[in-house]
Formats: structure tokens, sequence, C-alpha cells
């Protein structure tokens, strides 16, 4: 496949893979006490694997951003947006070329681990302090620790749901890239 017509692929490709984002991130969320799970971690996963860290990241970055601006849950905040390109980064620089066991659960711990768990806990701390919820001195320390509680049960969970989707996907693998020649070719 010439240079054009692989451009063309993988744009096509990302344009799908943002879309999945898109419905995945707000309209397969399950509500579970104070924590909620989305499935938009899978074309971020098929976006990393196949097209590489570049891609991973734009699919990753524009995936969160038209969801928060098309159905909004909330103020838009940049860092959740920067975290999710992240991880977009991250699952490509790992996996892209080589999907293996450790690269699968390295990946999955800078996503949940570091992503999720610490940066995104800290986005929502800062969240909380600029939209006025900490009132009159009160310290964000306390606010951290109850975010980190509960986010590191939804973090756990989503590092299980990633190492299994990946191990799964690397299993796939050659069968989709054999019934999808383009693929192989990226």
């Amino acid at each position: 496949m010439n240079r054009k017509k692989q451009y063309i692929f993988k744009l096509t490709l990302a344009a799908v893979l943002v879309a999945l984002y898109f419905v995945f991130d707000r309209f397969t969320a399950i509500n579970l006490m104070t924590n909620q799970y989305k499935f938009s971690f899978i074309p971020l996963i098929l976006a990393g694997v196949f097209l590489g860290p570049v891609w991973g990241m734009a699919v990753g970055g524009l995936g969160d951003l038209l969801s928060a601006l098309i159905m909004p849950t909330g103020a838009y905040f940049p860092g959740f947006t920067v975290v999710s390109a992240l991880m977009g980064l991250a699952i490509g620089l790992l996996c892209s070329k080589k999907l293996r066991p450790v690269r699968i659960v390295l990946a999955a711990f800078l996503c949940q681990g570091i992503g999720s768990l610490v940066l995104n806990t800290l986005n929502l701390a800062f969240y909380f302090i600029v939209n006025g919820i900490t009132k009159y001195g009160t310290s964000v320390l306390p606010i951290v620790g109850a975010l980190a509680l509960t986010r590191a049960i939804q973090a756990a969970v989503y590092f299980a749901a990633e190492v299994a989707f990946m191990l799964l996907l690397m299993r796939l693998k050659p069968r989709l890239e054999k019934s999808i020649p383009q693929l192989a070719q990226l």
C-alpha cells in the first residue's frame, strides 16, 4: 500500500475510533456506588496498538474533548483530556510494535496507576478548588485522600479490564491482520 493510501486508512480508522470513543464514553457508563465505569478504553487501546503512539494520543485527546464538548457532564476541564491523550501515547509506545504480556501490564499500569489514579485524582482535586467546592481554607488533603480511596478501586477494575482486553487482542491480532490486510501494513 502506498504512503498516501496508508495515511488515508490511518486517518479513517482514527476517525472511526474517535467516534467509538465518544459513543463508549457517553452511552456505556455503568454506575456502581461512587464510581462510574465506561468502555472508552477499548478504542483507545485499539488506536495505540494498531496506529501507534501519535495516533493513539490523538484518539485519546480528541475522543475525550469531543465527549466533553458534545455531551458535557459538567464543566470542561482540560486536565482530563491531557491524561486521556497520554494514555493513548503510553499504549502506543509500549504495545504498537510488540504486544507482549509484560508490555501490556506496564501500559495498563501507566494508564491506570499513574494516569487515572494519580493524575486524574489531582485533576479532580484541582477542579474542586477552582470551582470553589473547598470553601474558606478547607484543606485539599482530605479531598485528595477521599478521592484516592474510591479511585483506587476504579483504577484496579480498569487495570484488570485493560489487561484482559489487551491479552485477548494479542491473541486475535494475527487473525485481524489476516482478515484486514491494511492493518498488517501499518
